[in-house]
Order: C-alpha cells, then sequence, then structure tokens
C-alpha cells in the first residue's frame, strides 16, 4: 500500500494505528513496515534470473496515485475535475483493488481449480505470471471504472476505516459475488473523513458530493472489517475496532462443478467465496465433469 495514501490515517505522518486481524493486536506500527511484503513483486527473467523491475514500474502508479490523492482530498463542491484526471483514476484504482495479497490467493484457488477440473498441466501460480496479471486485469478494469459517475461521500466526524484490501465492491444479495461489472458501488476510503466511491448512478454531473449519516458510516466500516486480509486501518481515537478478537478468515474461493446436459456439453458450476455462494449453468470447456465426476478446488 502506499505510504501517500496510508499517511491520512496517521497522527504524525510516521505511524498509522493497525489492527492485525490475525491476533487481535491494536498498535501503532512505523508506515514502512505498514502494509508491506518483501519482494511481493520480484519477477524471474529467463535469462538474467530474478529482479524487483515491476516495482520500480509500480512507483510511477504510486506517485500519480498521491498526487490524485492531493486532488481528490482537497476537491470542494464546485471544484472541476479534468477528463484526464478521472482516466488516470480508473487505472489507479484498479490497481489498488488487484495487487493485494488477497487478489494472488485467488488467482492462485482459480489456478488450482483448472488443474484439477480438466486434469490439465497448469503450473502454479508463480509471481511473476501474478504480476503480469495484476497488470492485464488492471487495465481492463480500468475499462470498466472509467463508465461509472465519480462520487465523493463525506463524513464529517472522520469515522471512516481501511485495510490492506482497500477497495470495496457493494453487494445487493448474498447469493451473487460482486463484481466491477455488478455492483452499484465501488468504494475507496481516501482518509478518515472522505471516500471516493464509483457508482452505476450516472447523473449527467462530473462529481456527485454526498454527506454520510451515522448508519451509511456503519455500513462501510462493517464492509471494510470484512474484506481485509490482515490489518485494518484506523485513526487512534476509534473506539469501535474489534481490538483482542481474532477475525475469521477473509474470503476465500472454492468451485465444484458436475454434468446436467452432457449431450449439450453443460455443467453446473457452484461458486462461493467470502461472500456467499453462486450457482451457474454453463458450458465447461473441458466439461470437467466428463472426467472423474463431480470436482472441487478450494
Amino acid at each position: 500500500m502506499p505510504k501517500a495514501y496510508l499517511r491520512a490515517w496517521s497522527p504524525d505522518g510516521k505511524r498509522v494505528r493497525v489492527l492485525d486481524t490475525v491476533n487481535g493486536l491494536d498498535r501503532l506500527l512505523g508506515l514502512r513496515d505498514t502494509c508491506v511484503r518483501e519482494n511481493f513483486y520480484r519477477v524471474t527473467d529467463p535469462q538474467h534470473g530474478p529482479h524487483n523491475q515491476a516495482e520500480a514500474m509500480l512507483s510511477v502508479i504510486d506517485d500519480e496515485t498521491a498526487r490524485l490523492l492531493r486532488l481528490l482530498r482537497a476537491w470542494e463542491p464546485g471544484d472541476d475535475v479534468e477528463f484526464d484526471d478521472f482516466m488516470s483514476l480508473a487505472v489507479v484504482l484498479a490497481f489498488q483493488r488487484n495487487r493485494t495479497p488477497q487478489r494472488k490467493r485467488l488467482l492462485e484457488a482459480q489456478d488450482a481449480w483448472m488443474r484439477i477440473r480438466g486434469g490439465q498441466e497448469v503450473p502454479e501460480l508463480t509471481s511473476t505470471e501474478f504480476v503480469k496479471k495484476v497488470f492485464r486485469s488492471a487495465y481492463r478494469a480500468a475499462d470498466e471504472h472509467s463508465t461509472r459517475q465519480l462520487e465523493l461521500w463525506d463524513d464529517p466526524q472522520a469515522r471512516l476505516i481501511t485495510s490492506d484490501q482497500p477497495v470495496l465492491m457493494s453487494f445487493g444479495s448474498i447469493s451473487r459475488t460482486p463484481s466491477t461489472l455488478t455492483s452499484r458501488y465501488l468504494w475507496w476510503p481516501l482518509s478518515p473523513s472522505r471516500m471516493l466511491v464509483l457508482s452505476q448512478g450516472l447523473c449527467g454531473r462530473k462529481v456527485v458530493h454526498r454527506t454520510l449519516g451515522r448508519r451509511d458510516v456503519d455500513r462501510l466500516r462493517a464492509a471494510v472489517i470484512k474484506n481485509a486480509e490482515a490489518a485494518v486501518i484506523a485513526l487512534p481515537n476509534d473506539t469501535d475496532l474489534p481490538a483482542g478478537r481474532r477475525l475469521a478468515r477473509r474470503p476465500q474461493l472454492s468451485l465444484a462443478c458436475e454434468p446436467v446436459d452432457p449431450q449439450a456439453r453443460k455443467c453446473r458450476i457452484e461458486l462461493g467465496c467470502g461472500y456467499g455462494t453462486q450457482t451457474l449453468d454453463r458450458v465447461c470447456q473441458p466439461l470437467c465433469a466428463m472426467v472423474g465426476g463431480r470436482r472441487t478446488a478450494k
């Protein structure tokens, strides 16, 4: 997570309050030690071996993120937002959503499913392949983000929190997993008092400004805690965190498949994650259940 992002929750610009979801510890950590994983983007070149050039590329994204954060945190009703800034925001938001350990774990589960369902020799997801997928998926997601309405939601009492999975997708039903195409909102807390929102509710204005009530704040805080991978970040004076408790394992991916119409080569796929379950009947290539019956991956 970029330090320019976390600094909004820091009381002194050097440390930030972190609730560890694994052991329940609640403490101040240095910005350099928060939401950091050594060699997370290290890739391996066949000729030159492992290197961290991807981090240098992502530092450019981080610089642009810092610029946009300054712009959006200082925005006042009546201020303008340039088209180039909005398109840049779509890309930055996509990277913030995809470059996380949770996202990597979900991709690993998908690859494991591909190996199991068709007996294919699909290699395990390496850091090199993960970085490739982050860049490819980020620009695809940016296309979807740029079709949405830009909104800024403010909490005058500065009760907003964030986590190491900072971009959230709203969901209207526990039986349908959220996606960038179907979710009504994409939420990204910018500071304790402001949240950036990409909404499906187009209204013909560049920016929609809204002030949050207590019920909205509670809903957003619950979503942040539910989606956090290992860390929840809040202001030091926040007294409403589940400190001292080990929180539930973050959203996992599980898939199961069985044939429903062999002639049409159609399978019933049950998709489950931390948000709920969803059942899809679709053509499956290769027809996974035709080789060994029902197959699952977690």
